[in-house]
Parts: C-alpha cells; structure tokens; sequence
C-alpha cells in the first residue's frame, strides 16, 4: 500500500488516506472466511482481553437474506431481527447467538480492574506493539474516578486508542456478549447442533477460486 495524501492540522495529529490494492486474500479454514477473530478458533481472547465470562452467549449479526441465516436455524441457534436504538425491529439484518465457554484458567474480566487492563496494553504498548493494540476496557461505574486519574497521566504517551465498556448493566439489547451460567451454556449446547461444514456457494464463491486455501474478497 501507499500514502495517498497528509493533511496537516492545527491539532497535534494526523491524518492519513491510504490507498490500498483491490484484490486482496484471507485464509479458510473448512470453507469459513476468518477475519480478525483468529484467535477465538482455538479459543483464545481476542487482542489485550480478559475473557468476558466463563460461560456467555455471543451474538453476531448478518444480512436477513444471507443463506447462513437458514443454516443456523436449521442448527437450533437462536435467530431474530435486530433491534434499532428505538426498539423497532430492523429487518434487514438478524442477530444469531451462539453458545460459547473459555477454559477454567482463562482470566475473566471480572476478576480484573480496569487499571490493571489499561497497565496491560500499556505493556503490551510498549515492548510489542507500535500499531494501536486492540482492547476494550471492561470497567464498573465505581471505578470512573480512578479511570480518570490514570488516563490524564498516561493515555497520551503510553496509548494509542482505547474502548470502554461497562462489564455488565450497560443496557445495550442483543449486546455481542452476554455472561449465562453452566446451567443455561449447557441447556442451549444441548438444544444446538455444532456447524461442521459451510458451502463455499453460501459465501458467493466458486471452489476453484478458493483451490489454494485462500479466497479473494467479494
């Protein structure tokens, strides 16, 4: 890729229009398309992340038309429309949610501060990364006023961006993660049949096109 132009401003920052090639390629794995959820196929956290729960649904949202959409109910996982800010339903696009599990050592936002989250990237900031590490903060309401004190001392020479998201009472509706017990994990597991295999036709590719175990995007 290359730069396509700087626009200088007064603020102390910049801006950047990068222009990148048209074709472009991600790796499958058993006909899926993976794209920055890497790390959850082996059932890692994502980016600097504690993991949200032991036991949670997560929810992912694709077009109302989309032939995945059926495969899903046919499976048993839970499908309805999305819901806008105002409560009317969109029908455009359905919310599917899944059951999901991180393993018993898995360090769970709860039993984490939002400071030691912020000193994790921070760290991580420092000795790994010189692009923007991908995190957001779980944090409670409580810890607001220490949140304020630590990013007036260090977000502007130890971070680059940062999410914040309160870990639970947030009233978001069909919220991506959701904590569930064992109880309610294990009845949905239950309910549910696991998806092995995605026709490669459902995702608007011809086999031929993914013969080399990558597939341009569409």
């Amino acid at each position: 890729m290359k730069i396509k132009s700087i626009t200088k401003l007064e603020d102390p920052q910049f801006t950047v229009d990068i222009e990148v090639a048209n074709s472009h390629t991600y790796q499958l794995s058993n006909g899926c398309v993976s794209h920055n959820t890497v790390s959850l196929m082996p059932g890692v956290t994502p980016g600097a992340h504690p993991a949200y729960a032991r036991f949670m649904i997560r929810r992912i949202r694709i077009s109302a038309n989309h032939p995945l959409v059926q495969t899903c109910r046919e499976h048993g996982y839970d499908v309805e429309y999305q819901q806008s800010f105002d409560g009317t339903p969109d029908y455009g696009t359905v919310v599917v949610s899944f059951p999901f599990r991180h393993s018993d050592n898995a360090v769970l936002a709860r039993d984490v501060t939002a400071i030691q989250q912020l000193e994790t990237v921070k760290w991580l900031q420092t000795v790994w990364s010189d692009n923007s590490v991908s995190c957001t903060i779980y944090y409670r309401k409580e810890e607001l006023p220490e949140i304020r004190k630590y990013l007036k001392k260090n977000f502007k020479t130890n971070h680059k961006s940062l999410s914040f998201l309160l870990h639970s009472e947030h009233g978001f509706k069909q919220a991506p993660l959701e904590e569930i017990t064992k109880e309610q994990y294990e009845a949905i597991v239950a309910s549910t049949r696991i998806i092995t295999q995605i026709d490669s036709g459902e995702i608007g590719l011809d086999d031929a096109e993914c013969a080399t175990g990558a597939c341009p995007i569409r």
